[in-house]
């Protein structure tokens, strides 16, 4: 608020600076939000992508690998020498010797064509008895020690699998991590209940890359976990183990989210209960943006100024000639009305506001003449009444002379006349007044019709049928006679042997009332009706004086919205409304 009160006391060229300063710095601001949230958008997608296309290809790498190792050990299993093995009850003695022996030896063989096998080992449940066979000895592969922890922490390998995977330092002294496949032994002729065990341990070349990954992006770290959220293998070793905090939001077999300033891509390996999952951090993605930010920002930032300096010049030509009107206008408001702007090194559209200033005071000095003999006009008017006004008495005192001989001489129709001319001019002075009460003005039309019968042998009759209780209504004087003149003149009179009928009407509506004088003449066309409807506002010296008179007075003593208007009426003449207000207030016109 404080800043638009300050607003409202600047002149124009310093409110369209401030308007196009402010217009250039958000357009600046909103080019320099919209490119960066681009860019960022961009980036993002394209990370994204990139990120996603490489996890597919090392799933599916996975995917190949872990079914390579399935299809080993389900030739493992289903071995005869292995099937042979596990059924058998033999524990010791030379059979078992023999049935051992023939395990070992195709354990060997495996070993031979598979180079990243560490050992294998077929467990038979019923003696609890196995084969193992491996690049390093029993004891260095720790393998009693951790067989069976290492068992209860892996996973299975797919859906509702007995198959069983882990990948951990638990085996071997070294504490390398190897992979560990767990696959039951089952009769080649009934799986209801497992005979063995059959325990790969490997070297997978691809688990152990992202293991023994060293040279990553700072905060862009991918690795592998189980269907559980453990993280299996990756870089960050202290990691290893551990459960990620958004495995419920990992929805599908792939997808990308945000969570904590982090972007997460995941992709599930096949059908195998593990997932290939890449972190990296928002500001490590937004970062390469930087620079092209900082850029733009730049060249923003000096396109902004730029504009703004030639804004401001531009301004300053554009306004100068307006600021030659705006001192020429503080010169007329000091009374200098011979002011005029001097056109000289202006342009088309500046000429032309030039000149339109210097015909409006031109204009305005031929007004200033023609109000200042307009009012010698009025002043003399008034004169001229108060002239009229000087001892009406003696008007009042001759006619009462004239009408008490006509009355001692017995000519009754001169002292009739005499009488209504007398009572039509004491009204018509008023003592001045120019609102008189409708009372009053029905008795000045009396008197007026008085006269005019005795002129043309009683042609006019008139009906009243204005309620008592209007008859105290305020209305300008002189309104009715000019109208039932207009009416005995231009209507009745033409109906030759025919007697007219002038009936005056009243109604009110709201806080305005309409008051009706209705002829019985022969009327006019619509057309001619129209055209004294418009012209009846306007100086029209072939319009009719008195009723122009009329509807003058009316919109000066009360307002434009008051005054007359014509139509047709059922009688086939003209009816002239009346419109005034209920109250008769006046507005201060300076009219006599």
């Amino acid at each position: 608020m404080e800043l638009k009160g300050r607003m409202n006391t600047w002149n124009l060229k310093k409110k369209m600076s401030f308007f196009l300063t402010l217009t250039s710095v958000m357009t600046s601001v909103i080019i320099l939000s919209v490119s960066t949230l681009s860019a960022v958008h961009y980036m993002t997608e394209q990370s994204k992508e990139m990120t996603r296309t490489q996890l597919e290809t090392l799933a599916s790498n996975y995917d190949k690998t872990l079914e390579q190792y399935q299809s080993l050990a389900i030739a493992l299993v289903i071995e005869e020498s292995v099937q042979e093995y596990c059924k058998s009850a033999e524990s010791s003695g030379e059979e078992y010797e023999r049935e051992a022996g023939e395990v070992y030896d195709y354990l060997l063989n495996m070993l031979n064509v598979q180079s990243n096998m560490n050992f294998a080992v077929v467990e038979k449940y019923n003696k609890n008895k196995y084969v193992y066979k491996g690049n390093s000895s029993v004891v260095d592969a720790r393998f009693e020690l951790v067989y069976q922890e290492d068992y209860e922490e892996s996973v299975p390998a797919k859906q509702e699998s007995k198959v069983h995977m882990s990948f951990s330092n638990r085996y071997f002294r070294d504490g390398k991590y190897t992979l560990t496949i767990y696959h039951p032994i089952y009769s080649a002729t009934s799986i209801e209940e497992a005979r063995g065990m059959l325990i790969m341990n490997l070297n997978d070349s691809l688990i152990e890359q992202l293991h023994l990954e060293k040279e990553k992006e700072a905060d862009n770290e991918m690795f592998l976990m189980d269907c559980n959220g453990k993280i299996v293998s990756v870089a960050n070793q202290e990691r290893i183990g551990k459960r990620v905090t958004y495995q419920e939001q990992m929805q599908g077999d792939s997808g990308s989210f945000q969570k904590n300033g982090v972007l997460i891509n995941y992709q599930k390996v096949g059908k195998w209960n593990y997932y290939l999952v890449n972190e990296i951090s928002v500001f490590e993605l937004y970062k390469g943006n930087m620079k092209v930010a900082a850029v733009l920002v730049f060249v923003i930032v000096g396109m902004t100024v730029l504009s703004i300096f030639l804004l401001r010049k531009m301004m300053k030509a554009f306004y100068e000639p307006l600021d030659r009107v705006v001192v020429a206008m503080d010169d007329v408001s000091e009374g200098r009305l011979d002011k005029r702007i001097n056109q000289s090194s202006m342009d088309e559209d500046s000429r032309k506001l030039a000149e339109g200033f210097n015909t409006m005071m031109d204009e305005i000095d031929g007004l200033m003449e023609q109000v200042k003999v307009e009012q010698h006009q009025i002043e003399q008017i008034r004169f001229n009444a108060l002239q009229s006004q000087i001892k009406p008495h003696f008007l009042y005192n001759t006619l009462e002379c004239i009408h008490w001989q006509a009355l001692a001489d017995g000519n009754k129709e001169i002292c009739t006349m005499v009488k209504a001319l007398a009572q039509y001019y004491r009204i018509v002075l008023s003592r001045g007044k120019e609102i008189i009460p409708l009372k009053q003005e029905l008795e000045h039309i009396r008197s007026y019709l008085v006269i005019q019968n005795m002129r043309y042998d009683n042609i006019i009759e008139l009906e009243d049928r204005i309620p008592e209780e209007f008859h105290s209504l305020l209305i300008p004087k002189m309104t009715l006679q000019p109208l039932i003149e207009n009416a005995i003149y231009h209507g009745i009179r033409i109906k030759e042997g025919e007697k007219g009928v002038v009936t005056l009407r009243i109604h009110r509506e709201n806080q305005d009332v309409y008051l009706q004088v209705c002829d019985s003449g022969s009327g006019m066309s619509q057309e001619k009706i129209d055209e004294m409807n418009q012209s009846i506002s306007r100086h029209d010296e072939t319009f009719g004086y008195g009723v122009r008179n009329v509807n003058k007075r009316i919109e000066l003593l009360f307002g434009k919205e008051y005054g007359l208007r014509f139509f047709k009426n059922e009688f086939g003449g003209v009816t002239v409304e009346i419109h005034l207000p209920i109250e008769g207030k006046t507005e201060d016109k300076g009219v006599i």
